[in-house]
């Protein structure tokens, strides 16, 4: 049985599943209380998203014997899948209530507190995994994440941050690319991480052969994304998959997230001449789809965000692939060709650190759909929980995007305008009680800090007539929340990155119109903040050119972003069957354009 179980195990290291379940199927038809077989056997059932089958062997197993630690690890990791994060996290305390040394059950349970919103929780179990597994790059990520959700802003923090950018040099490092983004100020460091991660990816898959391209009357353009629901990525570009010139493109969705029988996802299910539902495809199985589909560029929506299938596209199902919209910046992958940007997000300098080359467009590369519904019902200042007069500062980007020097500078125009007043979205309570406190010790009353309620999209739209000025953040800065704001009539105030997370509120604001929003450094972001929260007749003069100029932008307008992009798409596809390397590919306005926009 040994000989067996060594052989079946060599085979499920190798990626040969099918061959690997055979023989762990043939040791339980023999000895079915085999553990080993059991908890394998069950981890590949997950892999291949057999979230059922999983569970029941699990719990099999555990029915044999009740403390087994993998079995208990294992399925935390199996009904976190199903999103049943309250019992995933009970399955990882009862797991290191019997083993207080297993880190990996540690690590699982601060990721399941944190689906759960349990942030201090989380950070303490994340903390107690580095404790025992101080090298762990995905452990310290998370920590150094959730510290920042929570305001931790201690020297633990500091320290956390400190080691991270060490490791980030390691080639044996694995950080999740996407939480450095809050964090970096670097470029280069994000492009290492990132390079690191996809070599990672491509050790675990088999790159489907090439096949030969042709030019033919339509190109077959897929979207691939975990998002094709009530999201901000589908509020933003829901009306560029209607606006695709069918003429020329067959479009294609392949959805990895969940079906919400939401309006947006019926709008989206007809937006596209096809919509897969791959939520329940293995890798494997989803690439070879959308090979089979015959997919001539491949656009990923995801990146390496959460829930996001990086796998499938290491293994190049199609031909041409594409990063846009969702990861700001670069995968750092051999099998990602460009990446939609323009000339403030991803300037020239910028692209040696980018390993996709550069689809640039005229307007701004962050599209925007004109039909975004703002609710028209009038909205109070004491509706929205804001005092009747004051100047209204606000920021409704995520409290890992805000950090004490920018909580410092925002607690300094606090005292330098009387009455005025910051207003943040209503974070995790723990965050908000943290900000509230250093409000505090700043010397401003904590009512100053005002926390708005989630709303439902257009409710939340409208009340950005309720502000004044949207404060950004740095070093990654506002993108949905930034057009969010300009689109509900709110001007925004920007201090230019230094990386692509910091420079997504720039470019709409230079492509709107308005440079003068756009500042170099803090020291001028604080100067026109105060020079604007002074001169109510200036914000009021902002007010009105946003109106006029929103409705007939390129950027709020999905059907003229869609031209564009297709040109970039076209003139990638050209390259491609005519056997050209990918550049970079500029698209430029026309006559037309250039004398009507910015």
């Amino acid at each position: 049985m040994y000989n067996i179980f060594a052989s079946a195990l060599k085979e499920h290291q190798r990626g040969n599943l099918q061959r690997a379940i055979k023989e762990y199927q043939d040791i339980l038809g023999e000895e079915p209380q085999h553990l080993g077989a059991l908890t394998n056997l069950a981890m590949i059932w997950h892999v291949l998203h057999r979230s059922k089958d999983a569970e029941q062997t699990l719990r099999h197993a555990l029915a044999i014997h009740p403390h087994h630690i993998e079995a208990l690890n294992g399925l935390g990791v199996v009904l976190s899948a199903q999103k049943r994060f309250e019992e995933a996290a009970q399955a990882y305390r009862t797991c290191v209530s019997r083993d207080p040394t297993h880190d990996l059950a540690w690590h699982n349970l601060g990721l399941a507190y944190s689906r759960l919103e349990e942030m201090e929780q989380a950070v303490a179990a994340f903390e107690q995994a580095l404790t025992l597994a101080p090298d762990r790059a995905d452990t310290l990520t998370q920590f150094i994440f959730h510290k920042l959700q929570t305001a931790s802003w201690d020297e633990l923090l500091d320290q956390a941050i400190a080691r991270l950018r060490t490791m980030i040099h390691r080639d044996a490092s694995d950080i999740d690319p996407y939480l450095l983004v809050f964090i970096c100020r670097s470029p280069a460091e994000l492009q290492k991480a990132a390079r690191n991660h996809s070599r990672r990816l491509l050790a675990t898959v088999t790159p489907l052969p090439p096949t030969p391209s042709v030019q033919r009357q339509r190109v077959h353009i897929g979207y691939l994304s975990a998002d094709f629901h009530q999201h901000a990525t589908s509020a933003l570009a829901a009306e560029l998959f209607e606006s695709h010139d069918r003429n020329q493109f067959q479009i294609s969705a392949y959805s990895v997230g969940p079906e919400d029988y939401s309006p947006m996802r019926d709008r989206l299910y007809h937006a596209f001449d096809h919509f897969c539902d791959g939520s329940s495809l293995t890798d494997e199985a989803l690439a070879q789809k959308i090979r089979q589909d015959g997919i001539d560029i491949l656009v990923d929506l995801k990146g390496y965000t959460r829930d996001a299938r990086p796998r499938v596209l290491a293994m190049r199902p199609a031909p041409l692939q594409i990063n846009y919209l969702g990861f700001p910046g670069t995968m750092g992958a051999s099998f990602m060709d460009y990446i939609v940007a323009d000339a403030i997000v991803l300037p020239p300098e910028h692209e040696p650190f980018f390993d996709e080359h550069p689809i640039r467009l005229p307007h701004g590369y962050q599209v925007n759909d004109s039909h975004r519904f703002i609710d028209p019902q009038p909205l109070s200042r004491r509706q929205a929980g804001l005092p009747d007069q004051g100047m209204v500062f606000c920021c409704f980007n995520q409290s890992a995007k805000i950090t004490p020097e920018l909580l410092a500078l925002w607690l300094r125009l606090l005292k330098q305008i009387p009455e005025s007043i910051l207003w943040l979205l209503a974070f995790h309570p723990y965050a908000m009680k943290r900000l509230h406190t250093m409000a505090a010790s700043g010397g401003i009353k904590p009512q100053r800090l005002i926390f708005a309620p989630r709303l439902p999209l257009a409710q939340h739209l409208a009340r950005y007539r309720l502000a004044d000025l949207f404060l950004d953040s740095l070093p990654c800065g506002a993108h949905t929340t930034a057009s969010d704001a300009l689109w509900g009539g709110c001007p925004v105030l920007t201090c230019m990155g230094s990386t692509f997370p910091g420079r997504v509120a720039a470019s709409l604001l230079i492509h709107l119109g308005f440079p003068q929003l756009v500042t170099a450094n803090l020291k001028d972001y604080e100067r026109m903040a105060i020079t604007l929260a002074q001169d109510h007749q200036q914000r009021q003069q902002i007010r009105h050119y946003l109106h006029q100029r929103i409705p007939s932008s390129p950027i709020f307008n999905g059907r003229i972003f869609a031209r564009h992009l297709e040109r970039g798409f076209l003139e990638a596809w050209t390259r491609h069957v005519q056997h050209q390397p990918p550049a970079p590919i500029h698209i430029q306005a026309s006559l037309a354009e250039s004398s009507k926009y910015p």
